[in-house]
């Protein structure tokens, strides 16, 4: 497989260009990004908070805490460097592993800061119907779909409770050196379109082919919600009266090795034992896409990010492709387990895997007429 000659991406990255020397459209065009830092974050928190007369007291913020490595760095930056009031806030949607429960106890429990655990079962309804369509027609571009349901737990979650709570502050993690824009670029009618309706044509496509996905009525719904909730989530928080804030986007430059450092020194923050990257251990049926994505295009999340490093200047080719080599395979066995878990027979995977295969092979070997 190419791969661009500066980063990793590979020559079947959706939208991907190279120029004669082999480097691609994403180094090209890449801009080092300008941090604000952490005094002028506390100063807008703060600021906010000077408007809000009858906020809760108890706390300045409420903190997304996934267990992840972002929202786990955030967590002791807030408490230790800001000298912030901090709750923080997860979700158990009914797939988080057990090391990730555990790391966000021992964490929270460290720096004494209450944590709240909400449940909501909007993954659980969906995530066996939305295998079985995915099976039915293998397609790398919905792959995406099959974790719907969890981002209205948490974010929706988060934004209730902190208006009901009267904690005006919402903090999430999320950077730009995450790793999953792919995700969105391969459902796009253009995958090189910044135009929402590209997305929702990609989208209405892939039913057309396959419409066993909306064939149930609840999966269609949380479709919708989980649509509306990612690309109008801005106007949910100002409608309101919330302040939403990213930090890794524009106040806190995310440093993976003094990410990695602080949670495991300071919070005895553990990565999950089922995959030997750090990246996106705390959910499985994250592993099960990462899993997916690997096996019908040859990539997933890890060379995207590996690659937004080596952009960054934290690692160098050489090392990204060595770590690679370790991170970016699930095993087998982990997946098994998932679908025992959601009641599915893992053998049905194999046989969809094969034929996704088969027919990758019959059109790069067939020739023109």
């Amino acid at each position: 497989m190419k791969r661009c000659t500066k980063c990793i991406l590979p020559e079947n990255y959706p939208g991907i260009t190279f120029n004669e020397e082999g480097i691609c459209n994403h180094c090209i065009n890449y801009k080092e990004r300008k941090y604000l830092g952490g005094d002028a974050l506390k100063m807008e928190i703060d600021s906010f908070l000077k408007t809000k007369k009858d906020r809760n007291d108890n706390y300045d913020c409420v903190l997304g805490l996934s267990g992840g490595r972002d929202s786990s760095f955030l967590l002791y930056y807030l408490v230790k460097y800001l000298n912030l009031k901090v709750l923080a806030y997860s979700v158990d949607h009914g797939f988080i592993p057990e090391q990730t429960k555990q790391n966000m106890k021992n964490m929270t429990d460290i720096l004494n800061v209450k944590l709240i655990i909400e449940e909501h079962n909007y993954l659980k309804k969906c995530i066996k119907h939305h295998i079985l369509s995915w099976l039915y027609k293998p397609s790398p571009a919905m792959i995406g779909m099959l974790c719907t349901g969890c981002r209205i737990g948490m974010d929706m979650g988060i934004l209730n409770f902190a208006k009901n709570n009267n904690i005006p502050v919402i903090i999430m993690g999320g950077t730009p050196i995450e790793g999953a824009g792919y995700k969105f670029d391969i459902m796009k009618i253009n995958p090189n379109s910044n135009n929402i309706t590209s997305f929702i044509l990609g989208y209405l496509f892939r039913l057309i082919i396959n419409p066993k996905w909306i064939l149930n009525s609840t999966c269609l719904i949380t479709q919708i919600k989980e649509f509306y909730c990612h690309y109008y989530r801005k106007i949910l928080h100002i409608r309101k009266d919330l302040l939403k804030i990213e930090p890794f986007y524009s106040y806190i430059g995310w440093k993976e090795n003094e990410v990695i450092s602080t949670i495991e020194n300071e919070l005895k923050w553990k990565k999950n034992p089922n995959t030997d990257s750090t990246w996106r251990g705390d959910c499985d049926i994250a592993l099960l896409k990462l899993y997916l994505y690997k096996k019908t295009l040859g990539f997933n999340d890890i060379d995207d990010g590996l690659s937004s490093l080596i952009r960054d200047g934290q690692i160098n080719r050489e090392e990204a492709l060595e770590r690679l080599k370790k991170e970016e395979e699930i095993p087998e066995e982990v997946i098994k387990k998932i679908f025992d878990k959601i009641g599915l027979n893992y053998s049905n995977l194999e046989i969809a895997l094969r034929k996704t295969r088969e027919n990758r092979n019959w059109r790069l070997t067939r020739k023109p007429e």
